[in-house]
This record gives C-alpha cells, sequence and structure tokens, in this order.
C-alpha cells in the first residue's frame, strides 16, 4: 500500500494496518478491549462517506479513485465487525482490483497480499480463492519468504521490512497458515539491543555487519526516517503477542514485548498538542496515527491503555482529541498536518484506535502481568475479555 505523500517522514514513518475480525481455529478467544470512544459511529459514518457509488475512495491528494485508498478505508470499516452497505461496494470494487491492488507501486507485494489478506479474513471470505481473479493470496505470500534474507517476507526495504514482517505474520495467523519459525526469528532479532533510549524498538531494517550480526539501531539523535518509530515498534508488539497467544510462550517473545512496552512507555508525550499520546519518533509530539497503533500494540500485549496516564492525558483521549466534533466532518479526525480539517490518513488509522481491538481484531491475547522497571505506576494486570 501507498504511503501518501505530506512530508517525507510521513510517507516513510507510519504503514498501514489491516483490520480483522476473525478466530483462529481451536483456539481460546480472548482478549482486552478498551471502551470504544462515543466517537465511534460518527467516525465510522464519515469514512463511509467516502465511499463513492462505485465503490472506490479518492486519492485525497489527487482526484482519481484509487485501490490503494479503497482498501484502506475498507479495512476501517471492517473494524466495526457491523454489515455496512458502504463496506459491500468497497468490497465489489476491491473484488474487481484485487490484482492491481497486488502489484501496484514499488514496493515488494508482501505488504499488499498482507493487507488484502487481512481484510478478506475480516470479513470471513477465502483468501486462498478470492477476487474475480480467483487468487490464492496465502500461496503468493508464502512464495516471498526468504526472497532476498532468511526468514524474511519480501525484499529488504530500510523503511518498511519490520512492518511487512508483522503484518505478514498477522495475515498468516488470520488465514490459519503456520508461521514458518524463521520468520519469527527474524522479527525478533530486528528488535533493538541499542543504543542508549532506542533498545526495545524496531526501525525499519537492521543489516549485517558481519555474517550473522546486525548492526545497532539509528540512535535518538538522528535524523533518518528509517530509525525507530512508534508505529514499526507497535506492529511488532501485535504480530508477537498474537504468535504467544496462539502457540504460547516462545523462546525471545514475552522478554521482547515487556522491552518494546518499555521503549513504548518513554515515548509517551508529557507536553505539547494531545498530551498522553505518542509520537512517530523520540521526541516528536503526539499524533493520531502513533498513538492509535500505540493503543492497539498495549491491548493486544493486555495492558488497559487508560492506565497509562501522565499529567494532562492518556493515549485514548490524545486520540479523542483530534475528533473534530462539529460540522460537516464530524467524526473525522485531523491530524498535526491538516490545520485541523478533516485528514483521511488519520480517519482511517484513527478509527482502528477509537475500536479499541488490536489486530486480529477479537486477538487471542492471554491476561499478561507487564512490569516496566522503574514505573510501579504501569504495573498492571490486564482484565480478560472473552469474545
Amino acid at each position: 500500500m501507498h504511503e501518501h505523500a505530506r512530508t517525507a517522514t510521513r510517507r516513510r514513518g507510519h504503514r498501514r494496518l489491516a483490520a480483522l475480525c476473525v478466530a483462529l481455529t481451536g483456539m481460546l478467544l480472548v482478549s482486552f478491549v478498551a471502551s470504544p470512544s462515543n466517537a465511534s459511529s460518527t467516525t465510522s459514518g464519515w469514512l463511509a462517506s467516502t465511499v463513492g457509488p462505485d465503490g472506490s475512495v479518492i486519492d485525497p491528494y489527487g482526484s482519481d479513485p484509487s485501490i490503494d485508498w479503497t482498501v484502506n478505508v475498507a479495512l476501517s470499516l471492517a473494524a466495526t465487525g457491523a454489515p455496512s452497505e458502504a463496506l459491500d461496494r468497497s468490497m465489489a470494487y476491491i473484488r474487481s482490483h484485487a490484482q492491481t491492488y497486488i502489484t501496484d507501486g514499488s514496493s515488494d507485494p508482501a505488504g499488499h497480499l498482507s493487507w488484502l489478506m487481512l481484510l478478506v479474513a475480516a470479513l470471513g471470505e477465502d483468501p486462498t480463492d478470492f477476487g474475480e481473479d480467483h487468487l490464492d493470496l496465502v500461496t503468493a505470500l508464502q512464495d516471498r519468504l526468504g526472497v532476498e534474507e532468511t526468514g524474511l517476507f519480501g525484499t529488504v526495504d530500510i523503511y518498511t521490512s519490520a512492518t511487512t514482517q508483522s503484518l505478514a505474520i498477522l495475515a498468516l495467523l488470520a488465514a490459519g497458515a503456520e508461521v514458518p519459525p524463521a520468520a519469527i526469528d527474524w522479527l525478533l532479532s530486528q528488535q533493538c539491543s541499542g543504543p542508549v533510549g532506542q533498545s526495545g524498538a524496531w526501525q525499519g531494517h537492521r543489516s549485517e555487519s558481519a555474517p550473522g550480526v546486525l548492526v545497532d539501531c539509528l540512535a535518538t539523535s538522528s535524523a533518518a526516517y528509517e530509525r525507530a518509530d512508534a508505529a514499526t515498534t507497535s506492529f511488532a508488539v501485535m504480530a508477537l503477542a498474537a504468535l504467544r497467544a496462539g502457540h504460547g510462550a516462545a523462546a525471545g517473545i514475552d522478554e521482547a514485548i515487556t522491552s518494546a512496552l518499555a521503549w513504548l512507555r518513554s515515548m509517551q508525550a508529557t507536553s505539547g498538542t494531545a498530551v498522553g499520546g505518542f509520537g512517530q519518533y523520540v521526541g516528536d509530539s503526539a499524533d493520531p496515527n502513533s498513538t492509535a497503533v500505540a493503543i492497539l500494540a498495549l491491548i493486544a500485549a493486555g495492558v488497559d491503555p487508560t492506565t497509562w496516564t501522565v499529567p494532562g492525558g492518556d493515549p485514548r483521549s490524545s486520540l479523542d482529541s483530534w475528533i473534530i466534533g462539529a460540522g460537516p466532518d464530524s467524526g473525522a479526525l485531523s491530524s498535526p498536518y491538516s490545520a485541523g480539517a478533516a485528514d483521511l490518513f488519520a480517519t482511517y488509522q484513527g478509527f482502528w484506535g477509537i475500536a479499541g481491538m488490536p489486530f486480529p481484531m477479537h486477538s487471542l491475547v492471554e491476561p499478561v502481568t507487564t512490569t516496566l522497571t522503574g514505573d510501579p505506576s504501569a504495573e498492571v494486570v490486564a482484565p480478560a475479555f472473552t469474545g
């Protein structure tokens, strides 16, 4: 799925998420679900209004129908878990343009395959026989394993490889397919072990300095867009949490999640706009996209986001502060880049945080006690919800 340009940071730092509503066969369905915002229905209604009569969504940075943006909005509409005429129209458009979507753009198809698999599984359709071309999305994704690095889905991209890997793992779980151990090992090995301030996070990609030895993550002072960020880290947490829930404890997963949560906690904005939320990079003010994805990571890991309070707010209040409360765009989200106006990018990603369910929806997440060293107030035993 294309990154949509407003700044280079936005193009490279955020990746689109897929919304799911799927149960993995034979496993216990348990998750902690945060109470949805009162704006949930108005936000989904605003998103539905962007779907045209033919089921397409117009590229907000252009004037033509866009299969990318249609999938984006469909993923959010699917997160409501309720039938929608707008979603039905968009899915008809997606079924007829699925092959174009997979091959659209310059990035490896592994990312688009993962998003589409997540959407298809969310709606209870068959990811091995999808669309007018009867596409086997599962096999196509599996064929992208190890094409350039052992255990990695797709080719190396210094901005997005870790995100694509996380989504591929979630997509395979959603489809009931096996996740190769090498893919899990790859994601775990990519977690930052340093330098100071980045330990526990994920950046786009860590290359090898020698066989089997990865270079350290970029420093917090780096201005490079591929440095560790909240979205990439949150996607990895969701993938690892889903693996843990579906397969039980695995070597390194518990430790990786705990370390990632500690890093996210250090990222929480205590000043500036929308206090209590998360910015993309260390030192950034909060934005709705990063905050929404971080909320999902917390819930996936068994942490109630409203317990992460700072003076002035928490992640949920931060996200809600971006919701437009009145006028023709009521329910849409603004962003730091939209000067108070409706922002489709912020709205479709922000809606997942408003809905309060990690990927996959109705995740197989066991209640856990999360301890963040040096912050006793963040020690939480999350309640469980059987869905």
